[in-house]
């Protein structure tokens, strides 16, 4: 009943006034059809008493369904229409006229139309057109009175049941859908204003948002991410149809796949800094990827959110904070260069007292550990800027380790350490590069393996030669390496935290310009350590061929 209620609320007041009309229509339009046949065939059927009066209920039926306001009345009142017809079929066959299954129309409309009330009216109208008339007139005296009180009222009453029985198994489905969608109204309008929040927290967030599904085609973008890109990044287009856009590292090398890519591929990435050659301009982005299984509503597949942060002034500032470093170390060599020039003389000059040649020689190791560090600064400016370009010659890498194994030698002694060099077969270790370059990855090598060494240990260095390549380890028994630590000892600057708040002291500059030096001869370096056990460092350079040219390995 509550549906019913329903429905008639939804309708429209003009629709509902005329549907009684429309129902009535058929019943009306057949009684016509069957009195225009009589008249033709037998005239002394239509014009008797009872089939008058049936046509008079039929027009009174007719002007009910014209003139009553049925929209302002229950569903209930339409039931005096379909029971003023039975009344007219009732009063039509009476006059013996063939017309008992005009019945079947108001039969359906109560049983379709008024629910189990219907059904029992409608039962009762089918035996009352029989019934009644056989009444009425007498007793069936033909085979056709016969078949009407027999035959017509069963099949009639079988007809309402089965109606009604259809009819409310259809309520039933359609009370069901409209709650089933009143639902889903409910929960579209909560999914429309959390999808509404969404995009506005997306869209006012400080950092570029794409997002992206398994095959690759932008789900979501935010306000940012769109103006980074003019416009370029909109929903619904594919990785494959946006222009290749590699970024560059900061140290100027290429990147094989950027985080797009890498996001549909199914990484994930954290924090990687490069810069992008964006329609806006180069910009310095930090993106990240994070992977999202079973995330896609429409497919349940896997969703990836790539995020874009903005550090163009920051990166900026920095390369100008090294560039300022740079420069002014390039302007510190040449002074300090003369100050420990000078200082060792003055540390040689004949009948100098011992108490001045003790601070001379105190005041020339801090000249020489200041123009190290100027060095060192200026190589990490040169590898930033990818300006390295080694010479090409051919060195004896082993000869390059027992130089510097010479001249760190005194340091290790009196750290308490020894240092052992092992030697592949002569001549094995030759390598083609440039001398100097080498010398310096050696000497950080060994510089690091003696100043996180502790006294009574030993470091040793190995080179050998399996063909193509040229090995050289470095293994000292020293403190070792956080594991947290190990994938970041090669970044600029960098030093850990355990190291920052020791007393050793250095830039993080050493091992970056041993990767940088090394990765421009061809060779790679990597490093494997255990914390209170010691580290190795491995390098591996491209062996050379051919003759030997006579090329000292020196430190030049």
């Amino acid at each position: 009943m509550r549906a019913d209620a329903e429905a008639r609320r939804a309708e429209p007041l003009p629709v509902r006034r005329s549907g009684v009309l429309v129902v009535h229509l058929p019943f009306l339009a057949t009684a016509a059809l069957a009195t225009v046949g009589l008249t033709v065939y037998d005239r002394s059927t239509v014009t008797e008493g009872w089939y008058v009066a049936g046509v008079v209920v039929l027009v009174v039926a007719l002007a009910a369904t014209l003139l009553v306001p049925w929209h302002r009345l229950g569903r209930r009142a339409e039931i005096a229409v379909p029971l003023l017809d039975l009344t007219a079929t009732a009063l039509l066959v009476s006059a013996d006229a063939p017309v008992s299954l005009l019945a079947v129309f108001p039969v359906l409309w109560l049983a379709q139309r008024q629910g189990r009330v219907g059904v029992g009216l409608a039962v009762a109208g089918a035996f009352a057109v029989t019934w009644l008339p056989t009444v009425a007139t007498g007793t069936v005296t033909t085979s056709s009175q016969l078949a009407r009180v027999a035959l017509v009222p069963v099949v009639l009453s079988a007809v309402a049941l089965s109606v009604g029985a259809i009819q409310r198994r259809s309520d039933a489905r359609n009370l069901l859908l409209r709650r089933q969608g009143a639902q889903l109204r409910r929960a579209a309008a909560e999914l429309g204003a959390e999808r509404r929040l969404l995009e506005a927290v997306v869209g006012t967030a400080g950092v570029g948002i794409l997002l992206l599904d398994a095959d690759g085609r932008i789900v979501l973008v935010n306000r940012l991410a769109v103006d980074a890109t003019d416009g370029m990044l909109r929903p619904g287009l594919h990785v494959q149809d946006l222009p290749d856009l590699r970024p560059t590292a900061l140290d100027g090398s290429w990147s094989a796949a950027g985080p797009v890519e890498r996001a549909v591929s199914g990484d994930s990435l954290t924090g990687d800094v490069a810069w992008w050659p964006l329609p806006t301009g180069r910009r310095a982005l930090r993106t990240s990827v994070v992977q999202l299984a079973r995330a896609d509503p429409g497919t349940g597949g896997r969703l990836a959110v790539v995020t874009f942060e903005d550090l163009t002034e920051q990166v900026s500032a920095l390369e100008l904070k090294e560039d300022f470093v740079a420069a002014a170390s390039h302007e510190l060599r040449t002074p300090l260069t003369s100050i420990v020039g000078h200082l060792e003389l003055a540390a040689d000059v004949p009948g100098a007292l011992p108490e001045v040649v003790r601070h001379v020689d105190v005041a020339a190791r801090n000249a020489d550990r200041l123009l190290a560090l100027v060095n060192g600064l200026l190589t990490a400016a040169a590898t930033r800027g990818g300006e390295l370009d080694p010479a090409r010659e051919e060195v004896d890498l082993a000869a390059v380790v027992d130089e510097a194994v010479t001249t760190i030698g005194p340091l290790a002694a009196s750290a308490g350490l020894r240092v052992v060099v092992h030697r592949g077969p002569a001549g094995g270790a030759r390598v083609r590069g440039d001398a100097a370059m080498l010398r310096q990855v050696v000497d950080n090598v060994l510089s690091n393996a003696v100043k996180y060494s502790d006294a009574g240990g030993a470091v040793s260095a190995a080179v050998d030669n399996d063909g193509a390549t040229v090995v050289l380890e470095v293994r000292d028994e020293g403190v070792g390496i956080a594991p947290d630590d190990v994938e970041r000892v090669f970044a600029r600057f960098y030093r850990a935290p355990a190291v920052r708040q020791g007393t050793r002291h250095g830039t993080g500059l050493g091992l970056h310009i041993c990767r940088q030096v090394v990765e421009a001869h061809g060779g790679t370096i990597g490093l494997t350590s255990e914390p209170g056990v010691g580290t190795t460092v491995a390098v591996r350079l491209p062996a050379a061929t051919g003759r030997p040219t006579g090329t000292a390995g020196g430190a030049g």
